[in-house]
């Protein structure tokens, strides 16, 4: 008798997707039994901190101005490296004199932003965004400058030859050759943008999630610890999910 397959590879990616979250989920629940609970929290002891967290107004107020945070963040830093991006990718001179910025905003560690933009701007949603808006400019940034460069060189002189305004060149010819690697970095975004000011509330913030993780630290609330990284989580996949798989969706429609 032959072994039931999947009947389409649509199929086949969500039962091993489904399979990789089974076993995530034994690989916690195992670690929680060998372990002590002041050190990992089994899957059911978060998910019933979490129930009771959320009905709580100190869960609202943190977890909504993260999420303004992450948004600004998002939304600064990836604007300003989106705009940067096709400047530099038009201009050769304005790439080569953005790239000694472009090299030290992709080495410089995420601690020495935090620490720099407390100095600068003390405790608070300013000094959050500002991290989070600088870590991510860079990689908008170069994934936009990638994007262009790819652009065949054809093309670029076809459009030159029959006089296409900037405005089409750039929405008709260079727009299609970005979604890919714009699509790509976006995720990372996201992600960084998550992380990057949870670390920053966690540092230098009195409200967020970052700040109510280093509370349940502080009070060894490890289930409560663990249900805000399950926030966390779900976080992330809310905004890939619903906001920019729909938006890479919508822009792919320029590619053939």
């Amino acid at each position: 008798m032959k072994p039931l397959r999947p009947r389409s590879p649509a199929l086949r990616d969500k039962l091993f997707t489904a399979l990789g979250f089974l076993l995530l989920l034994g690989g916690w629940q195992l670690l929680s039994v060998l372990t002590h609970d002041i050190l990992v929290a089994s899957p059911a002891q978060a998910v019933s901190a979490l129930g009771e967290m959320i009905q709580t107004a100190h869960f609202r107020q943190h977890f909504w101005v993260t999420l303004k945070r992450i948004f600004s963040g998002i939304l600064f830093g990836g604007a300003s490296g989106f705009a940067l991006g096709i400047t530099a990718g038009l201009n050769r001179d304005i790439r080569n004199l953005l790239n000694p910025f472009r090299w030290i905003m992709l080495s410089i560690s995420p601690v020495i932003v935090v620490v720099v933009a407390m100095l600068w701007f003390g405790m608070g949603s300013t000094m959050v965004v500002f991290i989070a808006s600088v870590l991510i400019l860079p990689i908008v940034y170069v994934n936009t400058v990638k994007g262009i460069e790819m652009v065949d060189a054809t093309l670029v002189e076809m459009a030159h030859l029959y006089r296409f305004s900037l405005f089409m060149r750039i929405l008709d010819l260079y727009t299609p050759a970005i979604i890919g690697p714009l699509s790509a970095a976006m995720v990372l975004v996201i992600c960084m943008g998550v992380r990057v000011v949870l670390l920053a509330e966690l540092m230098g913030a009195n409200d967020g999630i970052g700040y109510a993780v280093g509370t349940t630290r502080t009070n060894l609330d490890t289930p409560g610890l663990f249900a805000w990284i399950m926030v966390s989580l779900g976080m992330v996949s809310v905004l890939e999910f619903c906001l920019l798989r729909p938006v890479e969706k919508h822009f792919r429609k320029w590619q053939p």
